[in-house]
């Protein structure tokens, strides 16, 4: 018996050599047809496999909603930024030609803090408990 044919692949090697295979062969997928012939071969019925197909479309529609709504929260999070420099330089400039104390820090800082909240918001959402049906976990 060949040495080859006896080794037992994990899931993620599989899909590796699955993957260089069609660089290899200069294509990026597979028909509907050569992929039920492949999971015939691993011995997958073609019901369980129109499933899995079925939930890969819905995971993949449910990152790409999570993807895209996580680049409203960082535009949003730019435009509160820059209005933030704007009007804060504005005070300052007002608060540095104007006699009195100095106040333009006050109002600095509590912007400051709601855009720190923002800034989280945007670039470390929290994540949905994992038992949720809507949670995501993004690779």
């Amino acid at each position: 018996m060949n040495e080859l044919s006896a080794k037992q692949y994990s899931k993620d090697e599989v899909d590796r050599i699955i993957r260089r295979a069609l660089k290899m062969k200069k294509e990026d997928s597979v028909t509907h047809q050569e992929l039920i012939d492949t999971a015939k071969e691993f011995g997958i019925d073609s019901e369980t496999l129109e499933d899995a197909i079925k939930e890969d479309r819905e995971g993949y529609q449910k990152l790409k909603a999570r993807r895209k709504r996580l680049r409203r929260r960082k535009a949003r999070f730019h435009r509160h930024l820059w209005s933030y420099i704007i009007v804060i330089g504005g005070l300052l400039l007002i608060n540095a030609t104007t006699p009195g104390p100095w106040w333009f820090q006050w109002p600095a800082l509590g912007w400051g803090i709601g855009l720190a909240f923002n800034f989280k918001a945007a670039y470390f959402p929290l994540h949905k408990d994992a038992s949720s049906e809507n949670s995501i976990i993004i690779p």
